[in-house]
């Protein structure tokens, strides 16, 4: 036998049981559902689904209940669908309508029949829509349960049909500060220190947000971004000392909770602290502690750090005085920085 005509009939072989193995949706089969199937949204919103009807000969009155979270779910409004009233006058009513049916469950239960004689109505529409609001993020599942439909004979013959259930997927909404960074520990008064702040959406949505730097309780900056699920920004800011007294200062970052934010206690970090005293004097009694006055221990140690760059293992950011800065990015301790402790020599804090 041809072999290529062997593997074509297995291949259409596997084709046609790939098919037979997919679900199929019942045909002609009167069914009860929740539409949409899955509802996926963000916390805070308000949302409508519809209870519906597909495939129904002669429905004159129906009966449902729905059971919902009540922890992420709040029902608001219930009001009658169109398809029954296509049949004649009707009589709708919501027997119960709480979102504390038990502690974990909301419930509504709502009926409508035709009022009067005649026949009822036919094929696919609309039975009841009710609107949400949604809370916390999770899956909720919209159950449909003790379920009646009747038709228009006397005395009426129940409808056999089936139930599909709906969900409502919650999205994660969280905007996490990760890092709060700078580029110096001690400052001259007067030069400026660099401020990077890594921020990442932790969430499931695109949001928008505004971050705030502050030194101690004073926002010095500020700027809007706009972040996809998943993604991470390093934002960058300068603060100039120049108009800042000499001490020591807490840089710290914050954005504002966006829509629906629960975990708000990694919107705000602080990133350490930066003393702000005499241009060059990086060194006292203590190792790495300024004592007030630039004297030949700073002198020494700008000497001991000449031509040192961010590549070289003792490297001290605190010792590139003059730099970086927008004009002048050198990220060196050079003649420039060794000029600026011979200017402030002997200088002290008032």
């Amino acid at each position: 036998m041809n072999k290529k005509f062997v593997s074509l009939t297995l291949l259409s072989a596997i084709v046609a049981l790939t098919f037979s193995m997919l679900p199929v949706k019942p045909q002609n089969i009167t069914t009860l559902y929740v539409e949409p199937q899955l509802t996926t949204i963000r916390p805070l919103r308000t949302f409508e689904i519809n209870i519906s009807i597909a495939n129904v000969t002669d429905l004159a009155g129906w009966e449902f209940k729905l059971y919902y979270s009540n922890s992420l779910l709040n029902a608001t409004e219930i009001r009658e669908g169109p398809f029954l009233k296509t049949a004649g006058g009707t009589f709708f009513t919501v027997k119960e309508f709480t979102d504390n049916y038990n502690e974990t469950h909301g419930r509504i239960w709502a009926a409508c029949v035709l009022e009067g004689q005649g026949p009822g109505a036919n094929g696919t529409g609309t039975l009841a829509i009710i609107t949400f609001k949604t809370k916390l993020n999770g899956t909720a599942i919209l159950h449909l349960a003790e379920t009646d439909l009747i038709d228009s004979k006397m005395p009426p013959n129940h409808i056999s049909h089936i139930t599909v259930d709906g969900n409502v997927k919650i999205l994660n909404v969280d905007i996490s500060i990760l890092n709060v960074e700078t580029s110096k520990s001690i400052v001259g008064q007067g030069f400026p220190v660099n401020i990077s702040v890594t921020i990442k959406n932790l969430g499931e949505t695109i949001e928008t947000f505004n971050l705030t730097i502050y030194v101690n309780t004073t926002s010095i900056a500020s700027q809007v971004t706009t972040l996809p699920p998943g993604d991470l920004v390093i934002l960058q800011f300068m603060w100039n000392t120049s108009e800042w007294s000499k001490g020591n200062y807490i840089i710290g970052a914050y954005t504002t909770p966006v829509l629906g934010e629960t975990d708000t206690e990694n919107n705000m970090l602080t990133g350490g602290s930066i003393i702000v005293g005499v241009p060059c004097d990086l060194t006292g009694s203590t190792p790495g502690m300024p004592d007030g006055i630039c004297d030949m221990r700073d002198i020494g140690y700008f000497c001991k750090k000449f031509m040192t760059t961010p590549s070289n293992p003792d490297w001290d950011p605190n010792a590139d005085v003059t730099g970086p800065t927008p004009k002048v990015p050198d990220n060196i301790v050079d003649m420039r920085d060794i000029g600026e402790a011979c200017k402030n020599f002997m200088k002290t804090d008032p």
